[in-house]
């Protein structure tokens, strides 16, 4: 209550010097009817807060967005592009998913499995260490069963 008392004597006291020092004439007539709505919203600030009207915005970003479909749609996109990027590097066709979460702010890959049309123990282990190096988490490398 002390906060709001100094901010309306100040805004009431910047608003009289202001209109004092500004000669007269049409400038005058809008600066004091601005300076004006500026007291009038400070002062009535007190009562918009018996509403609770407050931004929420946790709450508004919650109702408009689809995690879910936004993960689907970041884990469909990357898994394509690992299969690109492991075909130019190994010249070996895959079949990749990533798993895309969306945690703490931040859309974060959680799982990768990449399966292999081949079985090659020296290949996996050389892709294995290729994702690593990547900073993936989770891998999963393996060769597609007959």
């Amino acid at each position: 209550m002390k906060v709001y008392l100094l901010t309306a004597a100040g805004v009431i006291f910047l608003s009289v010097i202001v209109s004092l020092l500004i000669p007269e004439g049409k400038l005058h007539k809008s600066v004091t009817f601005v300076m004006r709505l500026i007291c009038i919203f400070v002062l009535i600030q007190p009562i918009t807060g018996l509403f609770n009207i407050k931004e929420t915005t946790e709450a508004w970003t919650d109702d408009f967005f689809d995690y879910e479909y936004v993960c689907g749609v970041y884990s469909d996109h990357q898994s394509e592009q690992l299969e690109i990027l492991l075909q130019k590097e190994f010249e070996v066709d895959t079949d990749c998913s990533i798993k895309v979460e969306y945690i703490e702010g931040e859309f974060k890959p959680t799982e990768v499995g990449v399966e292999l049309n081949q079985n090659n123990s020296k290949l996996i282990e050389e892709i294995y260490a290729y994702l690593d190096g990547l900073g993936y988490i989770n891998i999963t490398v393996y060769a597609k069963s007959s």
